[in-house]
């Protein structure tokens, strides 16, 4: 028997536009800052740096905002008011970043980079976690919260296509700075619903607030936690896709408009995926299908690699059949912590969505900045400089074929490894999600 809704339509929605406007802010930074920072004259070592060397900050920062999340409960919500706090800040740390200055020192805008970064990436931290974590207290019913999530899923993607068609087609002409402006503008008018039309029901909070040291316990003893992030991170910071599409594009074909297609390809099944999804999971556990889009994208990434691509058609049906396992991986990803958070509550009676969910960001985030150096330290160990071009702009044939090996080899082996992990340590399944949650619910109710 089918349980009642507990959210509105128009909450429903206002969260997944919510995510619409986040992803905005999330492709312009993730997929461009590293192309962006190499229009602007800095080394492939250079950008390796910048992009990792915040990550220092994140290590401290994001566990202690999922220690302030899960301990500070305002007066009207625990998440949402971070949500409307970030609502400001994070056009602010996105702008900063892409309005550098071109008539300044190397050195300059080096600290420039660094400080935007530094910032865009707290802000982010203020709005990931407390969004996803929103999705536990909107209901306490595992399939309302899947269709939520998947509702969600579905508007990141599709706000990855604009976002990242519209980039990659007009940066060259309408300049960085203008472009962002307008990506900020955007985004906050997504972001804005949500803020008004959410309601947390389901807080689930104790009599008495755990110490640091019984929350960081019960971390540590959910297993099922340490292998998903672990998996995620080894799979993440491997996923080479989108990051390098750009710049393969440019360096490597010399024409732009290839970008543009190749990223489009990419992103139209996970709009199929995120659509579908509800429907197959209430037949299919969720953890089979993402399994087999791992599969399908490990066994996908080897046949591209074999393949010619000067020849543009195969490129693209290539790309095609490769993006079907991404687009699963990129739907799925975001589905489990919800989970792990229901486990968690259930093994220790802490129910602890701030700190899960600002692991999964932190997760996130380092994985997003790993990807951006390991990768340009891959390319220059093969070969590939943007500084080292011919005569029309772009690098000669042996780094070309060092980059397609870098592009489509490496994520296969890390997704082959983060699979294994999953497939070994990770044994939480829907059904025993629900039975935990329904238990977790009634526990509540009677307290």
């Amino acid at each position: 028997m089918q349980k009642t809704l507990q959210t509105s339509k128009a909450e429903r929605i206002s969260y997944g536009l919510y995510f619409a406007g986040q992803n905005f802010y999330y492709m312009i930074v993730a997929s461009f800052m590293t192309l962006f920072l190499l229009n602007k004259g800095l080394s492939e070592a250079t950008v390796a740096a910048i992009l990792i060397i915040p990550k220092i900050w994140d290590a401290v920062n994001d566990p202690i905002f999922g220690v302030i999340l899960d301990k500070c409960h305002f007066k009207n919500g625990r998440f949402i008011p971070w949500l409307k706090i970030s609502w400001f800040a994070l056009p602010i740390s996105t702008f900063l970043i892409f309005s550098m200055p071109e008539n300044i020192s190397q050195t300059a805008k080096i600290v420039w980079a660094v400080i935007g970064y530094v910032l865009w990436d707290t802000s982010y931290t203020m709005c990931d976690a407390p969004i996803f974590a929103l999705s536990t207290t909107m209901s306490d019913n595992v399939e309302e919260r899947t269709k939520i999530l998947s509702l969600g899923r579905l508007f990141a993607t599709v706000a990855c296509i604009v976002a990242t068609l519209a980039i990659e087609s007009l940066y060259m002409s309408t300049g960085w700075t203008y472009l962002t402006l307008g990506i900020c503008l955007l985004s906050m008018l997504l972001m804005l619903p949500v803020l008004f039309l959410a309601k947390e029901r389901s807080v689930g909070t104790a009599e008495k607030d755990p110490t640091l040291k019984e929350m960081f316990r019960a971390l540590m003893g959910n297993k099922y936690l340490v292998a998903f992030l672990i998996s995620y991170f080894v799979i993440a910071s491997t996923m080479f896709v989108e990051i390098l599409i750009p710049i393969f594009a440019q360096y490597v074909y010399g024409n732009t408009d290839v970008g543009t297609v190749l990223i489009g390809i990419c992103m139209v099944p996970m709009i199929v995926v995120a659509a579908i999804l509800p429907a197959v999971i209430k037949k299919i556990d969720k953890f089979k299908i993402y399994i087999f889009c791992l599969l399908l994208f490990v066994l996908t990434s080897v046949l591209q690699y074999l393949v010619d691509f000067n020849n543009v058609v195969v490129l693209y049906i290539s790309m095609f059949l490769r993006a079907i396992g991404y687009g699963g991986y990129n739907v799925l990803i975001y589905m489990f912590i919800p989970d792990i958070v229901e486990y968690g509550h259930y093994i220790t009676g802490q129910r602890q969505e701030g700190i899960f969910f600002s692991l999964q960001t932190f997760v996130t985030k380092l994985s997003a900045a790993v990807v951006s150096s390991f990768s340009l330290i891959l390319l220059s160990a093969v070969g590939f400089s943007s500084s080292n071009v011919n005569a029309v702009g772009i690098v000669e044939t042996s780094a070309a074929e060092g980059f397609w090996g870098v592009f489509t080899l490496v994520p296969a082996v890390g997704t082959l490894v983060g699979m294994v992990i999953l497939i070994r340590y990770y044994k939480l399944r829907d059904k025993d999600v629900q039975e935990m949650s329904e238990k977790n619910h009634s526990q509540k109710e009677k307290n």
